[in-house]
Parts: C-alpha cells; sequence; structure tokens
C-alpha cells in the first residue's frame, strides 16, 4: 500500500521543505492556474499554499486543481516541472499520482528528518527544488532521487491548525545558492554540461555534488557519447562513490582506510576507463581522465569522513 501520510491524509496542509522551511504554493496573481508552475516560497497562510490528498491526487486548496508533472514526461536535461492541472481520471492520471516514502536514511545510514514524495509511475523520481538565483525564485521540479545531498528533496507535512509550526527553524539548516560554480570551473561544460541546476552548499574542491551528480546523469542516463576529460572523471569517481556507500551501510566490518582508499582509486580509474572507451576520444586524454578519477572519489570519501 503507498503511505500518503495519514496523519494528515483528510485535512488541508501545508507541504514543507525540511531544509528551508518554505512550502509549495501555487501562485496567486494568475487569471488561469492552470498548466501554472508550481513554486517554493516564505509561507504567508494562505489558501494558495494548502493541499490535501484525494486519493493519490494532491489538490490545491485555492485552484481545486491537482500537481501534474507538464506534459507527462521525465526530462534529463532540461528539469521536469510540477503546474496544475485538473484531475484527470485514475486510469489516464499517471503524470498525477503521488505517494510518500518515510524512514529516509543519508549515505552514512543514519534517519534524516521528513519523507519523500514520489511519482507512482516513477517511483524514483521524487519532488526536488530549483533556484533561479537571477530572480531568487525558487520552482518545484521532479528529479531522481540522490543518496546522498538530498535536503532539497525532504518534505514535512503540516496541518493547516498547526501553523505555529512554520515559524519553527527548518529541521535541515541549508540554504540555496546565489551564485553558480566559479567561472576557474567553466572548462567543465565545454561539452555541453551546464552548471549546477539546484546547488548544494557542499563542497568538493569547489565541486559541489550537484556538478558531480550532473556529471554522472551525462554518462548513465543519458548515454552522451562527447565528453570532457573532467565530465569523465566526475561521473566515474561519483559512480564509484555511490556504490561503496551503498556497500558499506550493509557491511559488519569495515577495511583499514588505506585498504579503503586502494580500493575506491583502483574502481574509479576502471571505470573511468570503461567510459572513456565508450565515448568520443578525439579530444579526449584517457591518462588525464584516469588520474583525476583518482583524485576526485578520494575527495568524495574524505567528505563523508568529515560529515557531521
Amino acid at each position: 500500500m503507498v503511505s500518503t501520510a495519514s496523519s494528515c491524509h483528510d485535512d488541508w496542509m501545508f507541504i514543507r521543505s525540511v531544509s528551508t522551511g518554505n512550502v509549495i504554493t501555487a501562485q496567486n496573481d494568475l487569471t488561469d492556474p492552470r498548466r501554472s508552475q508550481v513554486m517554493v516560497a516564505a509561507p504567508r497562510c494562505i489558501d494558495e499554499e494548502l493541499w490535501r490528498w484525494d486519493g493519490q491526487f494532491l489538490r490545491n486548496k485555492a485552484t481545486n486543481l491537482v500537481l501534474d508533472i507538464r506534459k507527462g514526461r521525465l526530462r534529463l536535461i532540461q528539469e521536469t516541472e510540477i503546474c496544475l492541472y485538473d484531475a484527470k481520471p485514475v486510469e489516464e492520471a499517471h503524470n498525477q499520482l503521488w505517494g510518500v516514502r518515510e524512514g529516509i536514511m543519508d549515505a552514512l545510514g543514519r534517519q534524516q528528518p521528513g519523507n519523500v514524495i514520489y511519482s507512482l509511475s516513477n517511483d524514483d523520481w521524487v519532488l526536488d527544488i530549483h533556484s533561479n538565483p537571477e530572480n531568487g525564485t525558487c520552482k518545484l521540479i521532479l528529479f531522481p532521487f540522490q543518496a546522498v545531498d538530498n535536503d532539497f528533496q525532504l518534505w514535512t507535512f503540516v496541518n493547516e491548525n498547526d501553523k505555529e509550526q512554520l515559524d519553527m527553524a527548518p529541521a535541515i539548516k541549508n540554504t540555496l545558492p546565489s551564485s553558480t560554480i566559479p567561472s576557474s570551473e567553466a572548462e567543465m561544460y565545454s561539452q555541453g554540461l551546464s552548471p549546477a541546476k539546484r546547488g548544494s552548499q557542499s563542497s568538493v574542491t569547489m565541486l559541489s555534488l550537484d556538478a558531480y551528480r550532473e556529471c554522472h546523469q551525462m554518462v548513465y542516463l543519458e548515454r552522451n557519447p562527447r565528453l570532457s576529460d573532467k565530465a569523465i572523471a566526475m561521473a566515474a569517481a561519483y559512480e564509484t562513490w555511490q556504490k561503496w556507500n551503498q556497500e558499506r551501510m550493509g557491511a559488519d566490518t569495515m577495511p583499514q582506510v588505506d585498504k579503503i582508499r586502494s580500493m575506491l582509486q583502483s574502481t574509479a580509474e576502471n571505470e573511468a576507463s570503461r567510459i572513456f572507451d565508450q565515448c568520443d576520444q578525439l579530444s579526449n586524454h584517457k591518462e588525464t581522465a584516469l588520474n583525476l578519477a583518482s583524485r576526485l572519489v578520494i575527495q568524495l570519501y574524505e567528505q563523508v569522513l568529515t560529515s557531521p
């Protein structure tokens, strides 16, 4: 059975970001809200911010419309936006049905506050936040669930009658970025990789985990054959690091640090070699990609060790 946070199931509620304290809201200045972008903003306690479960639909109080995946398509290059639309018959509403996943663990195996809200038709894709530093707005999007650096994918449900909870500090103290990656990293994007779309305050030598994820997405989801040495290295390092994180959660004992580092470096180099052999190699240097993957995976590993 799909959970819909039964404690708020029959009531109007705010859907609050665990990370920022902002809430999911419809826009209140539109003549026709159909197909309008759903936003995430500071709470004002208005009807546009109130939602209720209607079966597996999430219905907005002000508009009587439901959360909808824009055009019903997952987008790997551009954001998959969430809009408002009329509820469809259930058998046709694959892009309007939602579930809640509780008991989320972080990369260190610790319980995280809040829940993720996922699409029933694509349960690896969850509600997330995309910020626009140029105008200071944040919109609601759908994005693949991340085992690490997922603060902006976590939500809590606040009953309409418990508005005072909206004044409480966020459970995870974090902020959305006000700038993109420094220009010194611009060479990363020569093969079409855009700067981190959503951003994170965590960084590895000035590279956000979002930047690693974008490289990983280009290789493993989009299968882009035209990659820079740096993109290859970042994707290989992130893939190696993710697998190691998953494996160590189920391990009874951990090897010595030196053995872990050696294993990660060897695995990252092998993965980078495999990616390199499958891409357009005309302007690439294999040794550079392998050496960089070896360095980056250790930086990712050390970041986990220093996480609070």
